[in-house]
């Protein structure tokens, strides 16, 4: 079997390792011709960090992240309106905070360089009875068996299959913000 993953990002690269660890050849395809640290900070929650421990990333995540002590939301006041304790011996994994940009480079490096196929802008998809092929915008194609879109809020390959869609606004919001640490006087949040 072979699986064509559309898009390398967390959720694409997470998929493809997956299906490496249970032996099925995967093949990365990616637009953007490299790799650049891009997005804000990220949250794994325990059940998160367990899926990065089956797939051989915990380790890495944890020699760059952050461990809080409790999962927080607060009022635009500053206001505490939630506040969650996340022990790591309560959930079996812990909890841990990082920059988007650190989780990719972990997972990237995971994977064999040679999955990942970088410039590869998807441009079409046709599938008869026994193959899907892949067009790309730089004139190439590829063959799988199964297609796995992870390329995105304005997703191609959901487009192609489903047709188009037009995303909408929720109403919610997720403010955030990074200052260095000595500006919180002393204070151990």
């Amino acid at each position: 079997m072979k699986v064509a993953v559309i898009g390398g990002g967390i959720g694409g690269l997470s998929a493809a390792l997956h299906l490496l660890r249970a032996g099925i050849d995967v093949q990365v395809y990616e637009q953007a011709s490299q790799f650049s640290r891009i997005g804000a900070g990220i949250q794994m929650l325990p059940n998160s960090m367990k899926v990065l421990r089956r797939i051989g990333v915990e380790d890495r995540v944890r020699g760059f992240a952050f461990a809080p002590k409790s999962h927080l939301n607060r009022a635009h006041t500053g206001e505490t309106l939630i506040e969650l304790p996340m022990p790591e011996e309560r959930y079996g994994a812990p909890y841990l905070c990082m920059h988007r940009a650190d989780l990719h480079a972990a997972l990237a490096d995971v994977l064999p360089d040679a999955i990942i196929h970088r410039g590869k802008k998807l441009v079409d998809l046709q599938q008869d009875d026994r193959k899907v092929r892949l067009s790309f915008a730089d004139g190439t194609s590829a063959e799988a068996d199964f297609v796995i879109g992870a390329d995105g809020l304005h997703s191609l390959v959901r487009s192609l299959l489903i047709g188009a869609e037009i995303p909408r606004f929720s109403g919610r919001v997720a403010y955030r913000a990074v200052f260095p640490a000595e500006r919180m006087g002393g204070l151990d949040l």
